[in-house]
């Protein structure tokens, strides 16, 4: 299924309902942090009964808007100024601006821990449950620049030294986001030279001069952007400035955070009301949910036909993850880590990484392999919760 432009006036409305959205979350939080302050509640926002039931649905219904709007913003934003999908999609979707804020609020209560370990078990997730996934429900070929693959690879390997001292302090934070930017730096100059532009990538050319998308394709490569007739009108007028569809990538992202955030939100409260946190249902419901983007992020631009947008993704994640991300956690407090970083999380992630990065080579990732990175993160899980009782993801 190719992009259809008559969807996105729909979706930019959600978007735009959904930063209402934020107000009230916003509103509801600092009530209850008020509340806590007098000593009679613990948590930010909770809810139970039918009540987490529809809060799962709408944060779903949100995020799926937001990932549709990221993606065509994306898409728009690298034909209008000629720059790589890969880069943008490192930069947007590989941020993961949900994790920095969990990072920082887990951070000031003085749980750096946890946020560390989800830090590194995400990273895992994004090979074995987001890529396994795309590659499971729509096999595809792609062509990944091998230093690429190589720096994903190796990547978390600059946690080797602070996992053997078992302590990351402000200044390991400061070099581990320098680290990002370096590499970040990097990928955008290779990127930027033009040897990888984005509208000469012959995948991205025949998507967008599918039946659908004539008009857009023609508009792009005469450089003038591309056509949105079947926006609504205010949007269609302003659709043809420069900075429209960079602003609505922002917005996208906006409503990736509170949906992603309220679907979690919904998810504890229904796990807890049935009880369902003894039961296997239960933990695939939470891996998933609370994976929620990151997997919509790489199986919904393949979908598309957009493959660099989710490998790019794929790879910005797991660089952040274990650079940015993490220093970022360490600037808010010392993080100090367990034995179990060091033999266990970090082997798992250096495998998974690197099965991945070989399939990537390869440039095709079919059912098989999907299944395969699949398989080893049931595995990865099943170790945590049979061995350390613990579930590495986030809420």
């Amino acid at each position: 299924m190719r992009p259809n432009t008559s969807h996105v006036g729909l979706v930019v409305a959600l978007v735009v309902v959904s930063t209402a959205v934020v107000g009230v979350v916003a509103g509801n939080a600092g009530a209850v942090q008020e509340s806590d302050e007098a000593g009679e509640s613990d948590e930010l926002l909770s809810v139970s009964g039918w009540a987490a039931v529809a809060a799962f649905l709408l944060g779903s219904l949100i995020l799926l808007g937001s990932v549709e709007v990221l993606i065509h913003a994306l898409v728009r934003t690298a034909s209008r100024f000629g720059v790589s999908a890969l880069l943008l999609a490192v930069v947007v979707s590989g941020t993961e601006v949900d994790n920095v804020a969990f990072g920082v609020f887990t951070g000031f209560r003085e749980m750096q821990n946890v946020a560390f370990g989800l830090a590194i078990g995400n990273a895992i997730s994004i090979f074995g449950l987001t890529l396994a996934a795309a590659a499971l429900l729509y096999p595809f070929d792609v062509d990944v620049p091998t230093d690429y693959l190589a720096i994903m690879v190796v990547s978390p390997l600059v946690l080797l030294p602070y996992l053997l001292t078992g302590r990351i302090d402000a200044v390991d934070g400061v070099v581990l986001i320098a680290a990002y930017l370096a590499v970040f730096g990097y990928i955008a100059a290779r990127e930027l030279r033009g040897d990888r532009s984005y509208m000469r990538s012959g995948e991205v050319m025949e998507a967008a001069t599918s039946a659908d998308g004539q008009g857009e394709a023609a508009a792009a490569v005469a450089g003038d952007g591309v056509t949105d007739d079947d926006l609504p009108g205010p949007l269609r007028r302003v659709a043809r400035r420069d900075w429209f569809w960079p602003a609505v990538m922002l917005v996208a992202l906006g409503g990736i955070v509170v949906g992603a955030e309220t679907a979690s939100t919904g998810t504890e409260g229904i796990v807890e009301t049935w009880d369902l946190h003894q039961t296997a249902f239960g933990v695939t419901m939470v891996t998933i949910v609370f994976t929620l983007d990151d997997l919509l992020l790489a199986v919904e631009p393949v979908r598309l036909g957009y493959n660099d947008i989710a490998v790019g993704g794929v790879i910005g994640s797991l660089l952040f993850f274990v650079t940015a991300n993490t220093g970022i956690v360490a600037l808010v407090g010392s993080v100090t880590t367990s034995p179990r970083a060091l033999y266990f999380h970090l082997p798992a992630l250096l495998v998974i990484a690197g099965l991945s990065g070989l399939l990537l080579w390869r440039g095709k990732l079919t059912r098989l392999a999907g299944a395969a990175l699949l398989g080893l993160y049931v595995a990865y899980l099943a170790m945590n919760v049979f061995f350390f009782s613990a579930l590495p993801v986030s809420g």
